[in-house]
């Protein structure tokens, strides 16, 4: 090597030096990564691309984690969140609506990391697509409200035993929380809600399959609060992913 090229090497080292430190260049664990300004939310009327949080928000940007597999015992729980098909009350999401959602979501089971939230949300129960995440957890776990709002119904169904209904403080979502093993006590219908309020606590009522006790999570987008049971299915696994 001649002179000429470690004069060319030292100076393209020095370059590549200062771009690291000035920030132009960024070098991260698991290697360079392109990160995009928009995540795909899956709903009932297509993919909505909702705008990333910036990074000194509080909760940090969302991501696209890989899933961990679903356990095969889930199929056998068929219940099935708002399909949002000739539903007068269901009305796809803007990308805007999602990303105030977003910010103000928890997952709703204590002690799961948003990473390791499995991807349910299109996978068939039954002949139907199942529009909601299944959160296993043990038995007993509490389930927090994932979001401020109020409590629209508590109630429950053959297939979804004991469960609770609630809307976001903007009345343009209902979050459904199902196969309660308990309600928390002091719940009541139209009560308010606060983030992390214990709603009840994670069992295998209804259809559930009896040895995965979980969290049936569901949120649709809906013009009347009031009408709980009804919406557009909106994928809260994008929604609760965070870096």
């Amino acid at each position: 090597m001649g002179p000429a090229a470690i004069v060319v090497i030292g100076l393209l080292a020095i370059a590549l030096g200062a771009a690291v430190k000035t920030g132009f260049i960024e070098i991260r664990r698991g290697g360079v990564r392109a990160d995009s300004s928009t995540v795909g939310v899956r709903t009932g009327g297509g993919e909505v691309a909702m705008p990333l949080p910036t990074r000194d928000s509080v909760r940090g940007p969302l991501s696209n984690e890989k899933a961990p597999p679903t356990p095969a015992a889930l199929a056998s729980d068929t219940l099935i969140a708002a399909p949002g098909v000739n539903d007068s009350s269901a009305v796809r999401p803007t990308a805007v609506e999602l990303a105030e959602l977003s910010a103000n979501l928890v997952v709703p089971v204590v002690g799961v990391e948003p990473k390791n939230l499995l991807d349910t949300f299109d996978e068939p129960r039954g002949s139907r697509r199942h529009n909601a995440l299944d959160i296993p957890a043990p038995r007993g776990t509490p389930v927090l409200s994932a979001a401020a709002g109020t409590l629209q119904r508590m109630f429950s169904s053959t297939a979804g035993g004991l469960m609770v209904y609630a809307s976001d403080p903007s009345d343009r979502f209902v979050l459904m929380y199902a196969h309660l093993d308990r309600y928390a006590s002091g719940l009541a219908n139209g009560m308010p809600l606060q983030r992390g309020d214990t709603l009840g606590f994670v069992g295998t009522t209804g259809n559930a399959p009896p040895d995965v006790p979980h969290l049936h999570f569901a949120i649709a987008r809906t013009t009347n609060v009031a009408r709980w049971w009804t919406g557009m299915p909106v994928d809260p696994r994008p929604l609760l992913l965070r870096r």
